[in-house]
């Protein structure tokens, strides 16, 4: 077996944060459910030091808590903090496409719409991976586009609390990307910052409604009038 060396520990640690972060907001980890570094790490099919390093992270991000001689602990997502985070990222993904209208060329233009005739045809097959692969470079393209790279390093942030490997466990994401896209294409096309703005903000909030639905279907999302309640294994 090859051997741990601190460096590759290094890239483990953030790697495990992605998914333990995944799991938190898909409601795989339960709010309030105590997290074991053993248990995960088994779980995870990695050491425990690199468990224990992502929950460190994960605290310092507010997705788990850490008490002493409780040790960490997932914190509960609520209604409001979700619908904060999807405001933000609607109106700065909607600021990014605004100011992408009156930057992108008609071959931009041409290769976001082949893009989206790839999501379309992804979704159609079921390969669904694949479709969010192209749904995520057809906003990427749109994004850089914009010339804004403190706006775009702030989207990441909000973005933390939908990781990538997140969609797959949320129904309707893929065919949102086929339904809400249109709208930002045609703003896209004329030119228009306006509309443009205002589709992709209506596009990021119907994601913020899947990822709700999900969340109270799985019973994870929590009242943040209810008092905290104890921690369960």
């Amino acid at each position: 077996m090859e051997p741990v060396t601190s460096e590759r520990k290094e890239r483990l640690s953030p790697q495990v944060a992605k998914q333990v972060r995944a799991m938190i907001m898909t409601g795989e980890i339960a709010g309030y459910e105590r997290l074991r570094t053993e248990r995960l790490a088994e779980r995870l099919n990695v050491s425990a030091t690199p468990v224990r390093e992502a929950l460190m992270t994960l605290a310092g991000e507010g997705f788990v808590t850490l008490s002493p001689g409780r040790g960490f602990t997932a914190v509960p997502l609520t209604r409001r903090d979700l619908q904060d985070v999807y405001d933000v990222q609607a109106y700065i993904s909607g600021e990014l496409a605004a100011r992408a209208a009156t930057e992108l060329t008609d071959d931009d233009i041409a290769g976001l719409w082949e893009l989206q005739r790839q999501i379309v045809a992804l979704v159609n097959e079921g390969r669904l991976e694949e479709a969010q692969r192209v749904d995520f470079a057809w906003h990427r393209t749109i994004n850089r586009a914009s010339h804004a790279p403190k706006l775009i390093w702030y989207l990441r942030m909000t973005q933390e609390y939908v990781p990538f490997e997140a969609y797959g466990a949320i129904p309707g994401w893929s065919r949102a990307g086929c339904e809400g896209h249109p709208a930002v294409m045609f703003g896209l096309e004329t030119r228009d910052p306006v509309g443009t703005r205002e589709a992709m903000a209506t596009h990021i909030r119907h994601a913020r409604s899947l990822v709700l639905d999900l969340l109270e279907a799985r019973g994870q999302l929590f009242d943040e009038t209810q008092p905290p309640r104890e921690s369960v294994e």
